[in-house]
């Protein structure tokens, strides 16, 4: 099973879209949103956790979404 998923720069960016918005609503969703240090560093892990666990479903909506316009630009 030599299959490799080509990353295209649209994913990345899909990507670190989400995690920060993630990032950001774990952190208010553990701290008071404020411009603090503490709360700083709870959006940046919270933006590496969602980063960590969302590549792989990220990469697999867009293998199906290609499948999908494949399919349908064939038939």
């Amino acid at each position: 099973m030599s299959e490799e998923v080509p990353v295209h720069t649209n994913d990345i960016l899909v990507l670190i879209v989400v995690s920060i918005l993630g990032g950001f609503l774990l952190a208010a969703w553990t701290l008071p949103p404020a411009l603090a240090f503490d709360f700083a560093v709870s959006v940046l892990a919270g933006t590496v956790l969602m980063a960590f666990l969302l590549f792989i479903p990220v990469m697999g909506v867009r293998l199906f979404i290609d499948d999908y316009r494949d399919d349908g630009s064939s038939g």
